[in-house]
């Protein structure tokens, strides 16, 4: 037996006896200042160290500084009386005493109460252990270190200029100086903003870079929130590092700038951050415009503009979940710990209004409900919808190595992920079940039966529910097309560049060959010469046959130089868009037959060409309305199915398959064929996924064709 077991046999009511037994005192280290909240003095208390502050009416401060462990609970009531002229009976201090010791450490322990607290602690976790048998992987907090505050003691001094005003505006103007940089190429770093972490692509070392490249901006992110709150007179309590779905995360408490901080300060605080970030960005981006492609500097500075750039700090500034602009929201409306009480207020409200169930509501004003209800609904569903996209990743990556059991290991990772939620919504429906029992068992009687088992037969066996296929989708020019140089020479002229639209016939390039100008002229020269002595000849009765032979002979070489050299000025034979880059580098080189020297797409429609899985194929036919959920686009384009190829095909490199393992067979597909009227945000090249629609099947259906596609593909 341990001496955690000894305690919890030896003293299992210990803690409520000490606690009733003696009369507490303040801790001396508590720190706390007043505030104005709502218009109304707030005073904000801490024991440093502590997870959480409280929040107090001065009235309520003053008689917290009153328990010296002296004096009994009539005399404090007695002293606040006289202090602040606000009568608490001595019951009442008693039971602020008993709340003050469940809730907060701000009063003092003794050895004895420290090592109980620490026995409950133990045990808790204990339990905490044994109901998570495969362990938590959501948060998993690797390292915590302490003495954060002397980390931040010492590079403080050194960057106190950071928090001067001429700092700030020298920020703001390198800000404005970034996105000069992003203007001609804003799109192309929005995009990589956010398919930087699509993790569906990447290897296993592209992984292990992105990781490494997070964390490292994630503990800068932090150590900008610690300098900060330092700036404003609070401590860094402690810092750490944790993991989040396996992803690198840092924290820093920075909770003493909430006590020793105003409003300004604390959205100051909040918001240094993604300041920090951006700053970062700016040399990041710096560096990226300084550099040429190719270079490993170049690469990396802008990977660090896709982990500290635009799309990130979008994420942070983003009110609905617990990041830097939830609580910079907070401070500006005014309304502290605003999710939960807006998500208590959504429960409550729903449960009374809208279920009939006792519940208790907070009060809030009516001008502030409808914004309760709209960020508590804004809030629950974006949750709900970071967490599908984690199960959604999970399915993705796995997908590339195992279409078919994807899901199995999908699946678990989603109920790992909603397991309070499924757990809490079991518990709200048993509490629904026994608050209506009674009465849906007087409304159910045998006729009234009928219905809701005819509705619930339809629900299962009618086919309303849209039944798609999936298959992947790379977009491809209606037409294109290659220019070859038909005649070696020189690249005298370029008419033409990237992007530029173009006519059948139009001249793209002219190029000089000496050898070919100089025979034409030659030739042109002698034909000249025949000419004219076949016409002297037949005026003169001369040897007219010969100097016929000779005259048609040099035509026929003029005819033939003349097509090379016609050949020189290379003509677009479409109509579309030069998609070849920097042609204009080709002047003065030269070029070889054969040669390709332009490239040309028909962007006026696109085709997509989709690759079904065979396991797909037999719900499939051609003309099947469909929808194609092109990445980087938000709505999906509709298109009809054309044609779909006789044979299998294996799939496009662009659609990025990685390596599968020599025990995985991989998948075979069909292509199948769409056509796309031309769109100014579509361009070939893109990828994503689409959904043909193959009709409609109800939920029965969807089940017995999941174990019959199952039997027949793993059991058979």
């Amino acid at each position: 037996m341990n001496i955690a077991n000894a305690l919890n046999v030896a003293l299992p009511e210990l803690p409520e006896r000490v606690i009733k037994r003696s009369v507490p005192k303040l801790d001396p280290r508590v720190i706390a200042k007043e505030h104005i909240e709502k218009g109304n003095p707030v005073v904000l208390a801490k024991l440093p160290g502590a997870e959480t502050f409280i929040r107090l009416e001065p009235a309520q401060w003053t008689l917290l500084q009153l328990f010296d462990g002296e004096r009994s609970y009539l005399e404090i009531s007695e002293q606040v009386m006289a202090r602040t002229g606000v009568y608490y009976s001595e019951d009442d201090v008693r039971e602020f005493a008993g709340f003050i010791q469940a809730n907060n450490d701000l009063f003092c322990r003794s050895p004895l109460e420290r090592n109980i607290a620490l026995q409950q602690r133990l045990r808790g976790q204990r339990l905490k252990r044994r109901g998570l048998k495969f362990g938590d992987f959501t948060d998993i907090t690797v390292a915590e270190w302490p003495q954060a505050n002397d980390y931040i003691n010492r590079i403080y001094p050194h960057l106190r200029w950071a928090y001067t005003w001429w700092f700030t505006l020298l920020t703001l103007a390198v800000f404005a100086v970034m996105a000069l940089m992003w203007v001609g190429r804003f799109g192309e770093i929005w995009r990589d903003s956010f398919e930087f972490y699509d993790f569906t692509t990447k290897s296993g070392s592209d992984l292990i870079e992105f990781w490494i490249l997070f964390a490292a901006m994630g503990f800068f992110h932090e150590s900008f929130h610690g300098l900060t709150c330092k700036h404003f007179g609070g401590d860094v309590e402690k810092m750490g590092f944790n993991l989040l779905y396996f992803a690198p995360s840092f924290f820093c408490d920075v909770t003493q700038v909430w006590i020793y901080g105003g409003k300004w300060a604390r959205i100051a605080t909040a918001i240094a951050g993604i300041w920090g970030d951006l700053i970062l960005c700016f040399v990041g981006t710096t560096i990226w415009w300084a550099t040429t492609r190719g270079m490993f500097v170049h690469d990396l500075a802008y990977k660090i503009m896709m982990v500290t750039g635009v799309g990130v700090s979008l994420l942070n500034l983003n009110p609905l979940i617990k990041l830097d602009g939830y609580y910079i929201f907070c401070e500006l409306i005014g309304e502290p710990d605003f999710k939960e009480r807006t998500s208590a207020y959504l429960s409550g409200w729903t449960r009374k209004h809208l279920f009939g169930m006792p519940a208790e509501i907070e009060y809030v004003p009516v001008r502030r409900r409808p914004l309760y209800l709209l960020y508590a609904i804004l809030s629950a569903v974006y949750g709900y919808l970071l967490l599908t996209f984690v199960m959604g990743l999970t399915y993705n990556i796995l997908h590339s190595y195992s279409p078919a059991w994807a899901f199995l290991p999908a699946a678990l990772a989603g109920y790992w992920v909603f397991r309070k939620r499924i757990h809490s919504l079991g518990r709200f429906l048993k509490l629904l079940y026994l608050d209506k029992k009674e009465r849906i068992g007087n409304w159910l009687k045998s006729w009234r039966i009928v219905a809701p088992g005819l509705a619930v037969l339809l629900l299962l066996f009618a086919p309303f529910w849209p039944d798609f296929q999936e298959g992947s989708f790379v977009l491809e020019p209606a037409q294109q097309a290659s220019v070859h140089a038909a005649v070696s020479g020189k690249v005298a002229q370029v008419l033409v560049e990237e992007g530029q639209r173009v006519v059948a016939g139009q001249p793209l390039i002219t190029l000089e060959n000496l050898d070919v100008e100089s025979d034409l002229a030659r030739i042109r020269a002698d034909l000249h010469v025949a000419s004219a002595r076949a016409t002297q000849s037949q005026m003169h009765y001369g040897d007219f046959g010969t100097a016929e032979r000779e005259r048609v002979r040099l035509l026929q070489e003029d005819r033939s130089l003349s097509e090379k050299a016609a050949k020189l000025q290379l003509v677009s034979p479409i109509n579309g868009v030069v998609v070849t880059p920097r042609l204009h580098d080709l002047t003065g080189s030269y070029l070889d037959e054969g040669a390709p020297v332009v490239e040309l797409i028909d962007d006026s429609a696109l085709r997509a060409r989709i690759y079904i899985p065979e396991f797909a194929m037999h719900d499939v036919r051609v003309g099947t309305p469909l929808r194609l959920e092109v990445r980087s686009r938000f709505l999906p384009v509709s298109a009809t199915l054309g044609s779909i190829s006789p044979d299998w095909a294996p799939l496009d490199p662009a659609l990025g398959q990685k390596e599968q393992l020599q025990g995985i067979n991989p998948p075979r597909f069909y292509v199948a064929d769409a056509w796309l009227e031309r769109a100014a945000d579509l361009r070939a090249g893109m990828t994503g996924m689409a959904k043909i629609r193959v009709g409609r099947r109800s939920l029965v259906s969807f089940g017995l064709r999941f174990a019959r596609d199952l039997v027949a593909r793993r059991v058979w």
